[in-house]
């Protein structure tokens, strides 16, 4: 594989943009809508970077579209009709308890892409590299991670401790990147090469021999993330000095009889990243998320998850709240306020799962969880949707009124094989509490 075949040519336009980007002329409140929605054209992996040799191999190993890549796993607005996206960890499935990686050498990359008519169309790739200069790739760093990767069901792959499952970006006003990724679960800095200059990491994962420096630096309760349930998002304030991180699921495990099966505590976290290269966490948060019966029969508590967010104001967050199971699944977008909420930061609860616990949480810990407040729902039971159907994983606001929102496709190989990369501008009826 080529190291880098398309250089972020749309990097000076993206630091502009963090530079100058301001809220688009808002509308008067009218119905939820659908203002326009777009969709990724035709793009081979080989624009990637991967020969077509590679992408021959992989598909002997199963991987049956190589024209759909997956650019929605996050989601930042830039001037005009410019977005940053970012792909997960690459093409992927699970068999039994193996999880196949077809492309191995497939390696996360940040895309800068354009909305034109109808039409998504990728500007510029940036895979991310270590310091050696070689691709960090998306395989878990260990067993405790996710399911074992495999090449194929006969061929075991071994760990590698610098890969990453990127799931959001956004670019600070310093010039850097800043990432999330569910193994560890970790908080990324990169530079306008792509080349990571920081991962930091829960306390207890050093991962000795990553080929980038790792800061284990994050509060160590946050191993106890699920399987494939790490940090989903990363909004960054308009002045660029505070970022925010929520966990997917509560934490904890799921087996039956656990205190944590059906918790809807999920943690949100506060960062100072004035300096992106000394990180500092300033707060953890307790949210409520919705209960399983707010969504359709079928759905279980443990089922629902928060795949993105956005910044509103100081302290004020937009969440994206699903479950992607097309029969029976939904979307939410909640207002989610901390500035009257517990800030635990700093008190030895936070080291615990206290929190997730049903047999205690917030109340019983004489904590307050951040007032919550739904602006958009619909569910695969209603008549009439207006967002796509399955893993919808990126969110931008664009104005007061209207949002932006991305899917994570699985490169067309996912629960619903042949599904593209799309973007949806949704107007919602309600004005957001915007403070740019």
């Amino acid at each position: 594989m080529r190291t880098k075949t398309i250089i972020l040519h749309g990097t000076a336009l993206a630091l502009a943009a963090c530079a100058a980007i301001q809220p688009t002329q808002a509308e008067h409140p009218r119905p939820a809508a659908v203002v326009r929605d777009y969709t990724l054209v035709p793009t081979s992996l080989e624009d990637f970077g991967y020969s077509a040799a590679e992408i021959a191999d992989a598909q002997a190993r199963g991987l049956v579209v190589t024209d759909q890549p997956a650019i929605g796993s996050g989601l930042q607005k830039l001037l005009g009709n410019y977005y940053l996206g970012v792909t997960d960890r690459g093409p992927s499935f699970v068999v039994g308890s193996a999880r196949i990686f077809p492309l191995p050498q497939f390696t996360p990359a940040i895309v800068l892409y354009r909305a034109r008519h109808d039409d998504l169309m990728l500007e510029g790739i940036l895979p991310l590299i270590g310091q050696s200069g070689a691709g960090v790739t998306g395989i878990p760093n260990s067993a405790t991670e996710d399911s074992s990767p495999f090449l194929d069901l006969n061929t075991p792959l071994p760990f590698n401790p610098s890969g990453m499952d990127i799931e959001d970006v956004h670019l600070l006003r310093c010039g850097r990147f800043i990432l999330v990724e569910e193994y560890s679960p970790s908080v990324v800095i990169a530079d306008l090469h792509g080349r990571v200059l920081r991962r930091y990491t829960p306390a207890s994962k050093i991962l000795p021999g990553a080929d980038y420096p790792i800061h284990n630096t994050l509060p160590d309760v946050f191993k106890n993330r699920r399987a494939n349930r790490g940090f989903e998002s990363i909004p960054v304030s308009a002045d660029g000095r505070t970022a925010y991180t929520v966990t997917q699921s509560p934490m904890g495990t799921t087996t039956a009889g656990s205190p944590y099966r059906d918790s809807r505590i999920v943690r949100i976290v506060r960062m100072d990243v004035s300096d992106p290269l000394n990180l500092q966490v300033t707060g953890q948060f307790a949210f409520e998320m919705s209960p399983a019966s707010d969504y359709p029969a079928g759905n279980a508590q443990r089922d629902l998850k928060i795949s993105s967010a956005a910044w509103v104001a100081s302290d004020v967050l937009l969440l994206l709240e699903l479950n992607d199971v097309v029969s029976i699944g939904g979307v939410r977008l909640i207002l989610v306020d901390l500035r009257h909420a517990s800030n635990f930061h700093s008190q030895s609860i936070a080291d615990t799962l206290d929190l997730e616990d049903v047999t205690k949480g917030p109340a019983f810990l004489g904590l307050t969880p951040a007032a919550s407040t739904v602006v958009y729902q619909q569910f695969e039971t209603d008549a009439v949707k207006l967002l796509p159907s399955g893993k919808l994983e990126g969110i931008s606001i664009l104005n007061a009124y209207q949002v932006a929102i991305s899917n994570d496709n699985d490169f067309g190989i996912g629960d619903v094989p042949g599904t593209p990369s799309r973007l949806t501008i949704l107007r919602l009826t309600g004005r957001l509490p915007l403070r740019w």
